[in-house]
């Protein structure tokens, strides 16, 4: 389909006597229409690019990877586009737990996200180690906005209604941080301004902070701020940062290739979908582990090295330094929608 920005080129809208002013004449003049197509646009391409970088595994295992550089301080530069999608994501579900922070923990969590058992971590771990993948599967990165998926039926899968119920809005509830420190003026007036709301019109819910029912307006209050707090994470570019992290996996196999061929032989990567591999043969050369199941090839070195690692952290450090990789998607989030992201001591780690 040709774009209508395309046909409604400057020549034919002249010859159709289509005025400047005229153009996007219906958006203009519904700009809750314009709010809705943001919205059902922003969530199918958060749902399109999850399912795409958790297909090749770009994102999650690039993640482990920098992670590993940055606690080994291999890593000077800090990769801001990495860090606000561990942020946006969480440690817990990008690594299984927290963060990750020496050599053994590395190539576990490698392994647990790969879809392999903890009891792939026995006391000896010289010996091979049998077919232990876990029922689970590989761990995937999850679509972010649980409020937001509120409406998803509604405005992306044209449903009949928005179903308010105690369910669906769990998230609102689980979302909402602390109630800040207030005085005791404001305390009571607030709870007169709640008292009066509540002869309008309350939702009915089991219990939280709110209480025993969530006053109407104060609900619609806190809906419309946990939707504005979700548009950084509803507006990260999955395809944008897939193609970074796929670059840089390809540069670390490039740069650690004759050592990995030392150690794993020529069929250790068989096909560039296995690139996200690499990440875990330079873990287990770090380790005592010779095997793991049917995933990674076995060693044919009894030598334990952290050289792979160093050099994949050189390769990282170069390629985050380039000033078209390691912050294109938070510049892109700043010069498109505005956000301003605060990285705190993050932003002193630039690039010299």
């Amino acid at each position: 389909m040709i774009p209508m920005s395309v046909l409604m080129s400057a020549q034919l809208r002249k010859n159709l006597g289509v005025s400047q002013q005229e153009r996007f004449r219906l958006l203009r003049q519904y700009p809750l229409l314009c709010g809705l197509f943001i919205f059902a646009l922003k969530s199918r391409f958060q749902e399109m690019g999850i399912t795409f970088v958790n297909a090749w595994g770009s994102v999650m295992y690039t993640a482990h990877l920098y992670n590993a550089v940055r606690q080994e301080k291999l890593l000077k530069t800090a990769w801001k586009d990495m860090e606000l999608v561990i942020i946006m994501q969480s440690p817990e579900i990008l690594f299984i737990g927290n963060v990750p922070s020496n050599l053994e923990e590395y190539f576990k969590r490698f392994l647990l996200s790969m879809g392999y058992s903890a009891t792939a971590f026995a006391s000896n771990r010289r010996t091979n180690i049998g077919a232990m993948a876990s029922a689970r599967g590989p761990r995937s990165l999850k679509e972010l906005g649980h409020v937001d998926r509120i409406f998803g039926d509604r405005y992306c899968n044209n449903a009949a209604a928005v179903a308010f119920t105690w369910k669906s809005i769990q998230a609102l509830v689980d979302a909402k941080t602390e109630i800040d420190s207030e005085d005791e003026d404001e305390a009571q007036e607030r709870a007169s301004s709640e008292a009066k709301q509540t002869a309008s019109g309350t939702l009915v819910r089991k219990s939280s902070h709110y209480g025993t029912s969530i006053p109407t307006l104060r609900f619609l209050q806190d809906l419309a701020n946990a939707l504005h707090a979700e548009q950084v994470e509803m507006s990260i570019d999955y395809l944008l940062l897939h193609r970074t992290c796929w670059q840089l996996l390809r540069q670390v196999n490039i740069a650690c290739k004759p050592k990995l061929l030392e150690i794993y032989g020529g069929g250790y990567l068989e096909k560039e979908n296995q690139l996200p591999f690499v990440v875990g043969y330079i873990f287990m050369a770090a380790t005592q582990t010779k095997k793991v199941a049917n995933l990674l090839l076995p060693r044919r070195t009894e030598e334990v090295t952290s050289k792979l690692l160093a050099t994949a952290g050189g390769t990282v450090e170069k390629y985050v330094k380039t000033k078209s990789t390691g912050d294109t998607l938070v510049r892109m989030l700043r010069r498109e929608y505005r956000y301003n992201l605060d990285f705190g001591e993050l932003d002193d780690l630039v690039s010299r």
